[in-house]
């Protein structure tokens, strides 16, 4: 998980540009073919982050559920379920994004119908917090029914998970930049803390966990 938040970072925050939306559609090729190589790179390690993921997600599991009892396993197959969603959003989200910033169907001769088809991934950048909320929130509840997550780390991820849903209650208003988006900030910030968190305390004390880990 650590690997995949440094990804993120580099991806997001180093390599990504985005274009002015007033571009013309010559600019806007310009800026496509210019950026083709970069984009292309940032595409190619978001899938080494779901697969970060999905190995975090497993590591969890095992560490909340593995001897615990069906309650927890019950909980830890809710977050196994979020992480499951989160990757398939994931994969659907950056297969858009490669389509539009490859200009695959010369999309750049057309700019308005290139941010059209860009701005679906903001519905499903709301999905993907949604399913943090599911990961988040399962995980949460079988690291406090198995006693193997701190009792603050889990109450953190508690208030995140329900930032989280609430997302996807209040889309309409966060697509339009409406009160609602700044929920969204809020609970991404939160979900962001709780992996970085719970992703130190799996690499000091292992996936194994015990009960008095969470003391």
């Amino acid at each position: 998980m650590l690997f995949g938040f440094l990804i993120h970072i580099i991806a997001n925050l180093v390599l990504k540009t985005f274009p002015s939306e007033d571009l013309t559609a010559e600019q806007l090729k310009a800026y496509l073919s210019d950026e083709a190589s970069t984009w292309a790179l940032v595409h190619g390690l978001r899938y080494v982050a779901f697969v970060c993921i999905a190995f975090f997600a497993a590591a969890l599991f095992m560490r909340t559920c593995r001897t615990w009892g069906l309650r927890s396993t019950g909980w830890g197959l809710v977050g196994l379920l979020g992480a499951a969603l989160h990757v398939a959003i994931g994969i659907i989200t950056n297969g858009i994004e490669v389509f539009a910033f490859m200009d695959f169907g010369r999309l750049s001769e057309d700019p308005k119908l290139f941010w059209l088809v860009f701005y679906l991934t903001r519905v499903l950048f709301t999905g993907e917090i949604v399913a943090w909320g599911l990961l988040i929130g399962g995980f949460s509840a079988a690291g406090w029914q198995s006693s193997t997550l701190p009792r603050w780390l889990t109450i953190l991820g508690f208030l995140s998970a329900i930032g989280s849903l609430a997302c996807g209650v209040f889309i309409v208003s966060i697509l339009s930049d409406g009160r609602a988006a700044l929920l969204a900030e809020i609970a991404s910030l939160g979900c962001l803390a709780w992996f970085l968190i719970t992703g130190v305390l799996m690499a000091f004390t292992g996936a194994a966990g015990s009960k008095e880990d969470a003391v």
